[in-house]
């Protein structure tokens, strides 16, 4: 899966709060992006996990990672395989977190995706997307930076999201 994940509370996660640092957004989302922020930021006791081990991270944000998803969508997740992916229509609302976390299993952020209604965004299949540092500050939005990085090498999965590995899911 080409993640999105949230992270907060007694793991010493984002907290409630966040602020933007750099929004790229143009605020016209069809949704309250701050408020789908601040909801990811929840993850760790709102979002169910999805990887039993924190397994280590693609790019150089982070160097392990823990994937969430809400509820609704966690067996749609589950069902990809990372050995090969297939399109999968994780429907409008659908949030995802990958928490980051330095090499001691430190928590040191996350990056969230949150699937907008049809049209939204389609060159990222109607994927929002957001990076928050480990003190919660949200450092980018959308298309720009190190979230444009993602955008890029998710462009690769069917549906812009790739699986965890079947030995790791819980």
């Amino acid at each position: 899966m080409s993640l999105a994940s949230v992270a907060c509370g007694d793991d010493g996660g984002a907290g409630g709060s966040s602020s933007t640092a750099s929004d790229e957004s143009t605020g016209d989302a069809p949704f309250d992006e701050a408020a789908v922020i601040e909801q990811a930021g929840t993850f760790a006791t709102t979002l169910v996990k999805i990887n039993a081990m924190p397994f280590p991270s693609q790019h150089g944000l982070a160097d392990m990672v823990n994937v969430y998803v809400d509820a609704g969508a966690a067996d749609l997740y589950r069902a990809l395989a990372l050995a090969a992916p297939v399109e999968v229509d994780l429907p409008e609302g659908t949030l995802l977190v990958k928490e980051h976390l330095d090499m001691a299993g430190a928590y040191d952020g996350y990056l969230m995706m949150y699937r907008g209604p049809a049209g939204y965004a389609p060159e990222t299949d109607d994927w929002f997307w957001a990076r928050i540092d480990g003190s919660g500050t949200t450092q980018e939005t959308g298309p720009s930076g190190a979230v444009n990085f993602c955008i890029g090498c998710h462009t690769s999965a069917p549906s812009f999201v790739f699986g965890v590995a079947a030995d790791n899911k819980l």
